[in-house]
């Protein structure tokens, strides 16, 4: 388990950085390059993987002073998912729009509310369900890479 928080935590950490080096560009659009744009939804599905595996495991919330600290990790590692997602797809031929007949950004948002719910009710045994949507999304986004290198072959 310590290990695995710990990359979780690493990759946290990559996301901050990029989020903050977003927000130095001044409002004006990033540009990121298409091999960086692809190592950065490969670190994101990594890291839901990892948060699938942290989810599966209801009892690691069962204990009192872990439970705030694997919720917020969980909370946290999601939403800046979220918030990276739109920024990759401007960058490489990703196609959001069409993950699976559902915006990606709502069925984060609903994987959030979901969470919440539970931290606030403290029925962790549902925190499998948050498991398989996460698992789920995970693996519309790796069928959607491989749509997008497809098409950047293509391209090239």
């Amino acid at each position: 388990m310590k290990d695995l928080l710990e990359r979780i935590e690493e990759l946290l950490y990559l996301q901050e950085r990029l989020v903050n080096l977003l927000f130095l560009s001044h409002s004006q659009r990033a540009k990121i390059s298409v091999s960086t744009a692809f190592d950065m939804l490969y670190h994101n599905i990594e890291l839901l993987e990892l948060i699938q595996d942290l989810l599966s495991n209801p009892e690691e919330f069962q204990e009192e002073y872990q439970q705030a600290y694997l919720m917020n990790l969980t909370l946290e590692a999601l939403s800046w998912v979220g918030f990276i997602l739109p920024t990759i797809e401007e960058s490489c031929p990703i196609f959001l729009h069409s993950f699976g007949g559902k915006d990606p950004i709502q069925r984060i948002k609903s994987m959030l509310k979901a969470l919440e719910e539970i931290n606030l009710k403290g029925d962790y045994q549902n925190l499998i369900k948050v498991a398989y949507d996460v698992q789920s999304f995970a693996n519309q986004l790796k069928y959607q890479i491989m749509l997008a290198k497809k098409a950047y072959t293509n391209l090239a």
